[in-house]
This record gives C-alpha cells, structure tokens and sequence, in this order.
C-alpha cells in the first residue's frame, strides 16, 4: 500500500509512526493457550491491553514506543533503549517493547542481553513465530544449539510456522548435533512436501556414511546420478563413497565414468589422489598430483597445497618418496611463483631432511617478506646456529629484534651468535635487554640465565657469572651443560675448587663416557694437585673420542707431565697442535719441554 501527502513534511513522520504501530501490534493480543506439560490447556495473560492503562498512561505509552521506535531506526540507540524500558515499565507483560531492546542490544554486541530481552518478549507472546525466530538465531549465534532446537521445534509441532525454511534448519541443527536419526526425519518430511531435493539427497548421503548405512548412502547417490546423468561430480562422489567402504574396484569404475565426462574435471583428480593414498599407494598419488593437479589452473591453489602438505606431515612417507616431493614443490612454485606457503613448504622440506643451509634462502624470504611472522626469524637464527653462521646469526638476529622487540628468544638467540663472533659485550647487552621481556616459562628464563652467565664470564664479570650459574641451578639442579662449565670455569679461575669437583663429579655420574665432562673433572683434579686421579679420568676421556679435541689433548699432555712422562706429553701437545691449537703456551711447552711459569695460574 502507498501512502500520498501532500505535505512533505509531515510525511516522514507519517511513515515512522506506521512503521512503530506495525510493530507494536505485531502478534498480539490479550489472551493466548498454550499447552502445560500435563495436558491441560492453560490461558496466559500475554499483555495487559491498552485500555487496562488509563488514557493518560495510554497516550504516554504510545508517545514513548513511536518515539523510541523512531530513535532506533535513526541508531540513536541509548535513548531508544531508555524509552523502550519506560514502556515496559508502564506494561510489565508487553512483549514488543523487549523485542525492540532485544534488537538494539543484539545490534551493538550485548549478546546476553539481546538473549535475555527476547526470551521475556517469547514469553509475554509465546504464539508470535517471529519473537521465537529471532530468539532461535540469536542462540545460533551464541552457539547454544540445543536451546536454538527448542525454539525451531516449538514452532513447527505447534504448526506456528510451516516455512520449509525452518524444517530445513531444523533438520540442519540436528545434523550438527550429531542427532542424525532425527535429521533424517525432518529431511524426508521436506522431501514428502517437495519431492526430489538435490542439496537433500546430499545431506542424506552424508547422515547415511556416518551412519555406516552404505546401501542406503549409495542408493542417494544412484538417485541424483540418475536425475543428473551427466553431472560428473556425482560420479566422484560415488567413488569416493566405495572408497570409504573400502571397495575400490567400484571407485575405479566410477572415475572412468567420471572422466570420461570430464576428462579435465578439478575435483575427479583430487579425489583420485586421496583414492590412492586410501590405498597406500602414494606413487601413483604423487604422479597424478605432479602431472595433472598442480598444472590444472582450475584446480584451487589452497587445495593444492594441502595435498603437498599431507606427504610433507608423514615423515615415512617423505623419506621414501622425498624426490616426488621435491618435484611437487618445485611444480607449485613453477605454477604459482613468489607464493609465501610455497617458501614455508620447501623450508620444511629441507629442514626434515636435515638439509639445513638448503632451508636458509626459504626462510629469510618468508621472515623478511610483507607477512613475515615470528616463527620465521626464530628458525632462520636457529639454523644459523646449526650450521655455525654465528656472523650470519648475530647480523639477522638484530633484524629479528628489530621486527619483534618483545620476543625473548630472539634476544638469547642473537647473543649466542654475538658469544660466538668474540662480541662478548653485546651478548651481554642484549641479554640484559631480553631480560625485560621474559615471561614465565621456564625453560626459556633457564636458557637465558645460562647465557647471561656465559656473557658475563666472557667479559670477566666472574661474580656475576657465578650469580647466574646458580640462579640456574637453583630452577633445574641437574642441568649437566650447566654444571660442567661452571665447574670448568671455577677450575680455570682456581676458585672454589671443592665446589666444582662436587658439581663435575654430578655430572660423570650421570654420563660416564662423554669426553668433555671427563675431561673437565680431570682438570680439576689436576689443579688440586692430584695429577694420578686426573690421570685415570683424562685417559677415559681419550678413550670416549677426546682425542679429536684440542684442548683435551693439551690437557692430557699437561697431566702425562705432570706425572714424569715428559716425553709421551710433548707427543701430546704436538699432536693437539696438529688439531689447530695455535696457543702462545702450547708453543711455549713444545719448544721448551716443560710448563710454562705461568701455567698454574691459567
């Protein structure tokens, strides 16, 4: 109906206050049945009728529901809501105006009060499909499933509403319960009133696999294959379902048929790969990949990439077929260049092949790119580390920093590299700095104290360093790394010396055959003057591998002459030597035959 004024003016007005009175009188009226839970029918008073209000109270109503209606609509909705709760303060039992509250606190994100509000206006108007409706989609979006299903099947057994609409959805909330047997029934009663449903027969097919009920989930199949005899996605479907039943002769059948529709047909070909990697038979799944997915344009690159992915995930698979793989990678990047997930794909390729320099490129494009993420920086600095490209290491690592100045990891991991290249300050420095952002977990806080201990030491804050040995130990009391070079450290000073035979004796215990930390007790015993025991200890480091290492075999040459075997320890000092000792006192003790004055104080 159109409404023609002459006064334009008074015409928005107009508009707005039959727009309220739609509203307002929606649904209503003064008495309503429902049905009680015994069976008895019961009259509910759903609203006290206007002309239970005096005139007065009746015109003021009227004034305030317009007016708020009006300010709604203009989104002045605090001086909306305001009015609305004065109407419903002039009648506790109408149900309009909390629907209006209802709508306004939905608009601006107060969900529980949107839900609140409509559940009192369902309540004062019961009957009205479309307060229910509104209150239904609101537990939809809260996600309350159950109480969304109380509202969709109040109004279809109470014949409220008979939209398929609300069948479908209905139906639909059964099926994302998990209450399938339930779905169904709703699903055939729409198929009774409409017949043959496409989208349908689908959700029934999938109710019926998950049911484990395979004739009846095929017979839907056979059913669109028979309304749609050249639709090759359903032939797919039906290969797929055999292959779920595991009967892959009939899966085989229905992808001839599938492409001999379509022979280029985008889903078909993914669908065959995930047929054959049903099978195990992942050679075959990698070939079709390579040579028809990745290269068909019509295929989704995410759907792509997902395929290259589930044999990247599987390590068995990965190894035994890694030059696929790789093939795969280097097809994406050939048909789809400078993609980021192509980057992150090949770096963790070559990181599980352990092929870590091979990774290096991947990753500082993906940590330097636009969309570079933290992850990125924290393993390019930790295959740096791996592949001793400490200068490679501190350089990015301060990029790194740059890029996330609240990351602690970052901080330690660009000291190590700062330790390793001689710049022992700024290791320190930048420690101090990540110290500030250290969060709670332990492990991290334990690797940091670790560092800072190593800094110090190296730029000879000894007490500090021992402070933070301790402050180590103190959170994980057997951290052998910890405990053989603080004990190391205390031989080297001559400090504490008691302590340190204590802490590497711990560590012996607990790995009685690696070298260093034999070859670290043995030092102490030697610089405790008991040069016999640190014999028995330095030779059983020799034994376990110590003789490729420099400095244990200097140490060993040190302890033969200490116990009168001279000429067996320049043997030894020559030989560390040859190892890349180029020491001023290891030149000293080859040329001379002896200590040099200084050695005790080492």
């Amino acid at each position: 109906m159109r409404f023609i004024m002459k006064d334009h003016h008074r015409s928005r007005s107009v508009v707005f206050l039959i727009a309220a009175f739609m509203l307002l009188f929606v649904g209503c009226s003064s008495m309503k049945e429902t049905t009680r839970k015994d069976g008895e029918k019961e009259k509910i008073e759903v609203d006290t009728a206007l002309k239970e209000l005096s005139a007065d109270q009746q015109i003021e109503y009227q004034f305030k529901f317009v007016e708020a209606t009006k300010l709604r609509l203009l989104g002045q909705n605090s001086d909306a809501l305001e009015l609305f709760q004065q109407c419903a303060d002039l009648r506790p039992h109408a149900a309009d105006p909390y629907y209006q509250m209802s709508l306004i606190a939905s608009q601006i994100n107060e969900s529980d009060e949107a839900v609140k509000n409509a559940q009192k206006a369902v309540q004062y108007a019961p009957g009205n499909k479309w307060y229910r409706l509104h209150l239904a989609n609101l537990h939809l979006q809260s996600n309350t499933l159950d109480s969304a299903l109380t509202q969709y099947q109040f109004l279809v057994q109470n014949k409220t509403i008979e939209d398929m609409d609300i069948l479908f959805r209905l139906a639909q909330l059964y099926q994302k319960n998990e209450k399938y047997r339930e779905a169904l029934v709703y699903y055939n009663k729409i198929e009774t009133r409409m017949g043959f449903n496409e989208q349908i027969a689908i959700l029934k097919k999938m109710i019926y696999t998950k049911l484990g009920e395979k004739e009846k989930a095929v017979g839907q199949v056979k059913e669109l294959i028979e309304h749609f005899p050249d639709e090759a996605r359903y032939y797919g479907m039906l290969a797929e379902l055999y292959a779920t039943f595991k009967e892959y002769d009939k899966a085989g059948k229905m992808y001839d048929k599938l492409f001999a529709i379509d022979s280029t047909n985008n889903l078909g070909q993914l669908s065959m790969v995930k047929y054959y990697n049903q099978q195990e038979k992942y050679g075959k799944a990698l070939d079709i990949l390579n040579k028809q997915v990745i290269p068909n344009s019509n295929v989704d690159f995410r759907d792509k990439m997902l395929m290259v992915m589930n044999f990247l995930s599987d390590n068995k698979r990965l190894n035994r077929y890694q030059y696929e793989v790789h093939a795969a990678l280097d097809s994406m990047n050939k048909y789809h260049p400078g993609k980021a997930e192509i980057h992150a794909m090949y770096a963790d390729y070559y990181l599980k092949q352990n092929e870590y320099k091979k990774s290096i490129d991947h990753l500082k494009t993906l940590a330097q790119g636009q969309n570079g993420k933290y992850i990125y920086w924290d393993q390019l600095l930790s295959v740096y580390s791996l592949t001793s490209q400490f200068s490679n290491m501190f350089r990015y690592g301060l990029k790194a920093i740059d890029a996330y100045p609240r990351k602690p990891r970052l901080y330690l991991l660009t000291s190590i590299g700062a330790l390793q290249i001689n710049k022992a300050d700024t290791a320190r420095s930048l420690l101090e700095e990540g110290e500030n952002h250290l969060g709670s977990d332990r492990q991290v806080k334990i690797q940091f104290y670790t560092q800072l201990a190593e800094a110090n030491y190296n730029t000879n804050n000894y007490q500090e360093a021992w402070k933070y040995f301790e402050k180590v130990l103190g959170m994980d009391p057997d951290n052998t790394l910890v405990l053989n070079n603080y004990s190391y450290y205390l031989s080297v000073r001559g400090e504490q010396l008691d302590k340190a035979r204590r802490y590497s004796k711990k560590v012996i215990e607990q790995e009685p055959e690696n070298a260093i930390y034999l070859d670290t007790y043995a030092w102490i015993l030697y610089k405790q003057g008991k040069y016999n025991k640190a014999r028995k200890y330095i030779d059983k480091a020799i034994r376990n591998g110590g003789y490729d290492d420099a400095d244990i075999v200097e140490h060993f040459g040190d302890i033969l002459f200490k116990t009168g075997h001279v000429n067996q320890a320049v043997k030894q000092w020559k030989k560390s030597r040859s190892l890349g000792n180029r020491s001023d006192k290891i030149e000293y003790k080859i040329s001379h035959q002896q200590m040099p004055p200084d050695a005790d104080q080492e």
